[in-house]
């Protein structure tokens, strides 16, 4: 009789050893809340934006915002921007 409860307690702290350990390979299950308001302006941050100049791309965290135009153009650097501003005139 002891020998059946100890084999079931063996049996039982060994699943959940190995339940455990697997549970670090899963991905989490998304539990369908919207993301909140800084969670999206971080990820529109880390996007990768195009310099028209010189074809580099730059996260828009980091890149020089200007508005030429009426319309908003990225640049990777001041030069580029400047060199883009001689090249189209407003």
């Amino acid at each position: 009789m002891y020998r059946i409860i100890l084999v079931v307690l063996l049996l039982t702290v060994l699943y959940l050893l190995l339940r455990q350990m697997f549970r670090g390979f899963t991905t989490p299950i998304r539990d369908g809340r919207k993301k909140s308001d800084s969670q999206v302006q971080e990820e529109e941050q880390d996007q990768m934006i195009e310099d028209p100049v010189c074809h580099i791309f730059v996260p828009k965290r980091i890149a020089l915002i200007e508005t030429i135009g009426g319309r908003e153009y990225c640049f990777c650097s001041q030069e580029c921007s400047v060199k883009f501003r001689s090249e189209h005139p407003v």
